[in-house]
């Protein structure tokens, strides 16, 4: 890999990672949530993805570990993780988390498609990241529709 070919996949794995430290901090916010009822295991599904994913990024990482050091992996922003919970602080309603949590799973998919330009087609590697992708755009479809809820209830008051 060139040297600006390995600055930007660095990037992207970096990025990628306070993604996946998002995504399982932003599901177990909504996870302590009240009334959330059936989405429960939609969010623990997503928890447990997130931390899976990360142990599979960090075996990405130190497959490519060769050129890369641990600095430029740095560790998870804690500004950015609280960011993350602060979503859903002040939220209850499960189509507004929904909606919050799509928006996290929409920008881990861009991360996803950006990474796997950096990884040869044949390798495990890029295997395991299209999984990934197929598993994250499962739980946005998921998402799509709970939030679609919310569209319905609006609109069964509007004819009302």
């Amino acid at each position: 890999m060139e040297k600006s070919g390995k600055n930007d996949f660095v990037q992207a794995i970096r990025a990628l990672w306070i993604e996946q430290k998002t995504r399982e901090l932003i599901y177990l916010e909504a996870l302590k949530k009240d009334n959330m009822g059936s989405c429960r295991r939609m969010f623990s599904q997503g928890h447990v993805s997130a931390l899976l994913f990360q142990k599979e990024i960090k075996w990405i990482y130190d497959y490519f570990k060769c050129f890369l050091t641990d600095k430029e992996l740095g560790e998870t922003n804690h500004i950015t993780a609280r960011a993350a919970v602060q979503m859903l602080e002040d939220v209850e309603e499960k189509e507004e988390i929904a909606t919050r949590l799509k928006k996290v799973e929409a920008a881990t998919l861009q991360l996803y498609k950006m990474l796997r330009t950096y990884v040869d087609k044949d390798s495990e590697a890029r295997q395991m990241l299209d999984e990934h992708l197929v598993r994250i755009s499962e739980f946005y479809e998921s998402l799509c529709k709970l939030e679609v809820g919310k569209r319905n209830k609006i609109a069964y008051t509007a004819a009302a």
